[in-house]
């Protein structure tokens, strides 16, 4: 029998559960720079993708005067440039990349006449998330230089916040055991985000060396481990004998 899934696209899991903690690497270089042991996190931020395209024309560039030009690589700079200016945020929260570029043709003596850059924009607040991605769209027209211009969302996922008596559970563990800790919030998704919407759901972070994730350098070292794992099971345990 073919299952159809709901329309918003989530499988109900067919049993309770109670909660779900997760325990993970911070991925990033909070933790080993404030000193600390165990990060209770307590939400993942939310993130909006974006591919721009900007179409111009190929042309030589020894006989091209530049005001006849419809440079797409320029077009971009400017706009990466608008967008770098709007993300600016005094309290470092927004995160903002650009971190892929592509230009046509790729020559050193020909103007570019297609460029295609990504934006990955992440925030905890829902609504800091929509305003700035809102705009994203509207401040590439403004620079376009003449050029085409495509913006395409591809990803969206709002921010999760997870459960305040997860939270505390495990703040209480490690002061227990006295672990240096601190609350913070995620910026890379995780499983747990997925679950939150099911049922109650936290995370519990160690510190990784200097925030390198997903390469061979990754590298954690075994008493935090250790320490990880024993907050992640004593607050297990509480969770699973609370009535």
């Amino acid at each position: 029998m073919l299952a159809v899934a709901p329309v918003d696209g989530r499988r109900q899991l067919g049993f309770p559960i109670a909660a779900y903690v997760e325990a993970h690497i911070e991925q990033g270089p909070i933790l080993e720079a404030m000193d600390k042991v165990i990060g209770a996190v307590t939400a993942i931020q939310g993130l909006r993708w974006f591919s721009i395209e900007i179409l111009g024309q190929t042309a030589h560039a020894g006989t091209t005067p530049r005001r006849r030009r419809r440079d797409a690589f320029a077009a971009a700079v400017a706009m990466i440039n608008a967008l770098e200016r709007l993300m600016v945020d005094e309290t470092d929260t927004v995160r903002f990349t650009v971190g892929r570029v592509e230009v046509t043709p790729n020559s050193p003596n020909t103007v570019p006449g297609r460029a295609l850059f990504t934006v990955d924009l992440r925030h905890p607040d829902a609504a800091t998330l929509a305003r700035l991605g809102d705009q994203i769209d509207a401040l590439c027209r403004a620079n376009a230089r003449g050029c085409e211009v495509t913006v395409v969302e591809t990803i969206r996922s709002e921010p999760a916040t997870f459960s305040p008596k997860i939270v505390s559970a495990v703040t209480a563990t490690a002061n227990r055991l006295g672990l240096p800790y601190m609350k913070i919030v995620s910026g890379a998704t995780h499983d747990a985000k997925f679950t939150a919407g099911h049922c109650p759901s936290g995370m519990i972070f160690i510190p990784c060396r200097e925030g390198v994730s997903h390469s061979e350098e990754e590298d954690a070292r075994p008493e935090h481990v250790t320490a990880g794992a024993r907050v992640l099971a004593e607050v297990l345990a509480e969770l699973a004998t609370a009535s």
